[in-house]
């Protein structure tokens, strides 16, 4: 039977568990108050508390600012909380995949990844290696191997994978490839993850034909309207998107994320045609979906980057770092 802690023992705990989140804040420490730091490494010291946690709190920061590679990845990993060695594993292969080294990203994941995160990894080498091959293959073998595939998410990703790999050698088959995704997904969406898809598919063709994007992305506006207006409509009963009948800013809703997804990329789009990127903006119906759009558009023309929510990895071991703002 669990005995009941004495006062001591308590404030022992809590003092512990403040000193842990302090030393997840040593990467900040050290950047703006580099006196400080030295007290907070003693103290950990005469505790006998392990700085492991604070050393990979501080590799992974830096690993997140991009200046990680595969071998640095793979390190922090073996280093890392079990419940996040899987997610930098495949990080780790991911990176390997990007440096041009498919066996080394193999071997990450048939040594360290199992189940559904291995198959991820491993369907994203298959289609580097089919994109490889696309270059000289002619247009109608590539679609038979698109075609093999179980599923439209899975046909539009290999497609955009090919068109990311060959956009410089093969600007035509590109086009071609980027014309047979936005056919998988000209259709209504049947959920966000297909709204996504048409995302995806309006985000590859930004960098080469920003008027295919567009095109794109207004059939999804006219469905998202619909469907804020019959989340209005059943507010109350089947839903509860909206506050006093107002859509929130920033709500925690899939439709409310949705539409700020389509400002991004509308945000991306007004850097070579800010016109049309306001003129789709505008057929939001719902004025707050039109402010959400809009005020995605002015961050990404001012270059602010729009708030991202963060995991706290370390749950219980103090103030979450890897949510404070960029200084």
């Amino acid at each position: 039977m669990p005995t009941e802690l004495t006062d001591a023992q308590i404030e022992q705990g809590n003092a512990r568990r403040l000193l842990a989140g302090l030393q997840m804040l040593l990467p900040q420490i050290d950047q703006y108050l580099p006196s400080r730091a030295q007290s907070i490494r003693q103290k950990s010291t005469e505790l006998g508390m392990d700085n492991s946690r604070a050393n990979f709190a501080q590799t992974f920061t830096a690993l997140q600012q991009g200046s990680g590679n595969a071998d640095s990845l793979e390190q922090a990993a073996a280093v890392a909380p079990p419940m996040l060695k899987s997610r930098i594993y495949q990080q780790a292969a991911f990176k390997a995949l990007d440096e041009g080294n498919t066996e080394r990203a193999r071997q990450i994941a048939t040594d360290h990844l199992d189940g559904g995160a291995r198959d991820v990894v491993m369907q994203r080498i298959d289609f580097r290696e089919l994109a490889t091959k696309a270059e000289s293959a002619r247009l109608d073998e590539v679609r038979q191997n698109v075609a093999r595939l179980r599923s439209d998410n899975e046909r539009v990703d290999l497609l955009i994978q090919m068109t990311n790999d060959l956009q410089k050698s093969n600007p035509k088959l590109v086009r071609q490839l980027l014309e047979d995704a936005r056919q998988i997904t000209n259709r209504r969406a049947t959920g966000y993850e297909h709204f996504e898809q048409q995302l995806k598919v309006a985000h590859a063709f930004a960098g080469i034909e920003p008027a295919r994007s567009f095109e794109v992305l207004d059939p999804g506006i006219s469905q998202l309207n619909e469907l804020l207006s019959a989340a209005a409509l059943l507010s109350g009963f089947e839903v509860d998107i909206f506050r006093e009948g107002e859509l929130p800013l920033r709500g925690q809703s899939g439709l409310t994320n949705m539409v700020t997804r389509y400002g991004q990329e509308l945000a991306l789009l007004a850097k070579s045609d800010f016109e049309q990127s306001e003129t789709l903006a505008a057929r939001f119906q719902l004025a707050e979906s039109r402010i959400m759009a809009r005020l995605a558009i002015v961050q990404g023309l001012l270059g602010v980057r729009p708030v991202q929510p963060r995991v706290n990895f370390l749950r219980g071991a103090g103030p979450d770092f890897m949510s404070m703002p960029n200084p």
